[in-house]
């Protein structure tokens, strides 16, 4: 064998070792999920963002994250040892990106 080639059973070999130890034989069946509502805030599996006052003006990239639950219910860490529910601290939610759910149960 090349360096930096393989072949087709090496590849093949790796895969099937890597999908019975992802799986490990569990079957699941996701639910669909509501819409993104941003007039209600919710945001159903999504990070949001919400500019920070000042600091945001100066610096676009800085901001505060919020994780939302299935349902949409944002969660927001806040401070030490504080969680807000369905309200960001810095304002309503601004961006909002939804993340894959196939791809957090498989990893």
């Amino acid at each position: 064998m090349q360096r930096g080639r393989f072949s087709v059973m090496d590849v093949q070999g790796a895969s099937d070792i890597e999908h019975m130890s992802s799986t490990s034989g569990f079957q699941h069946e996701l639910w669909p999920l509501d819409e993104i509502d941003p007039n209600k805030a919710k945001f159903p599996c999504c990070l949001v963002w919400t500019p920070l006052p000042v600091v945001s003006w100066l610096a676009p990239f800085i901001g505060h994250v919020g994780i939302c639950r299935e349902d949409g219910t944002i969660l927001d860490f806040a401070g030490s040892s504080f969680v807000n529910i369905d309200n960001l601290a810095f304002g309503p939610a601004a961006r909002c990106l939804q993340l894959d759910r196939n791809q957090v149960l498989t990893a």
